[in-house]
């Protein structure tokens, strides 16, 4: 009794309410997504990005603008203009380099829609298997469009096609990059960067259909078959894509659950 007398006038001392109810007190734990601006990692990764531009710029033998123009006005192929072993270097190169950037893009999108503090992975790890994805799906589609041009079309078509198409994925890379630091770096909206996202494949796609029409279907009549070809070969497999990284991140947050 001298105890409890001795407490009563303690104003720290937790008292028990009458009506007290234990887990009706408190706030409820919200997740808050790991900020990709405040990332090291992030930060380090976007500008070795850059200087890899630099190296892709450096290791070609053409200049951007002669590209351009061979692009606008395209020229008979040379012998010595089939791509050689450097420049599918190179290709690879950008194609390992849109993945990661698409997986940086992917994770924050991924990071509003699902719990991935869920998942048995870091973010680094998560960012890792996103662009994984990525890359496989850059390299199936390359092998898919290959063999398709290979059967159908002849090989100075194929490799004009190749070299147009090398300078259009170069171009998305770069419109990519911009997206990417914007999003990370501006605090743009999903909204603002599914926008950002959508004009820079509606762009890279025209392109690509214009080389498509002008080299394998340049007669009226193979309009329906150049979007057969086009959708078969280009929005198919995006579709395919964003379906396997929607259901991938949907089982890494819920099977380990």
């Amino acid at each position: 009794m001298a105890r409890d007398s001795l407490l009563a006038n303690d104003s720290l001392l937790f008292r028990q309410p009458e009506n007290y109810l234990a887990g009706q007190w408190g706030m409820s734990v919200e997740y808050v997504p790991e900020a990709l601006h405040s990332n090291d990692g992030v930060a380090l990764f976007l500008l070795g990005f850059f200087f890899l531009s630099v190296v892709v710029v450096l290791l070609r033998k053409t200049s951007f603008s002669e590209r351009v123009n061979n692009f606008v006005y395209p020229q008979s192929i040379q012998t010595n203009d089939v791509l050689n072993s450097g420049e599918e270097f190179v290709q690879m190169l950008l194609a390992v380099m849109v993945s990661m950037l698409g997986a940086v893009l992917y994770f924050g999108y991924a990071s509003l829609h699902w719990n991935l503090h869920l998942a048995p992975f870091s973010m680094f790890q998560l960012l890792g298997i996103y662009a994984g994805v990525c890359l496989g799906y850059l390299i199936l589609k390359q092998q898919l469009l290959a063999c398709v041009n290979a059967v159908f079309f002849k090989h100075e078509k194929r490799e004009l096609w190749r070299k147009d198409y090398g300078l259009v994925f170069s171009i998305g890379a770069l419109l990519l990059f911009f997206l990417v630091l914007l999003a990370v770096y501006v605090d743009l909206t999903q909204e603002k960067v599914a926008y950002g996202l959508l004009f820079v494949l509606l762009f890279v796609k025209s392109l690509v259909f214009l080389k498509d029409f002008t080299y394998f279907f340049d007669k009226i009549y193979g309009v329906v078959h150049l979007f057969v070809y086009f959708c078969a070969l280009e929005a198919v497999p995006l579709l395919v894509l964003w379906t396997a990284l929607n259901r991938l991140t949907n089982y890494l947050t819920t099977t380990y659950y």
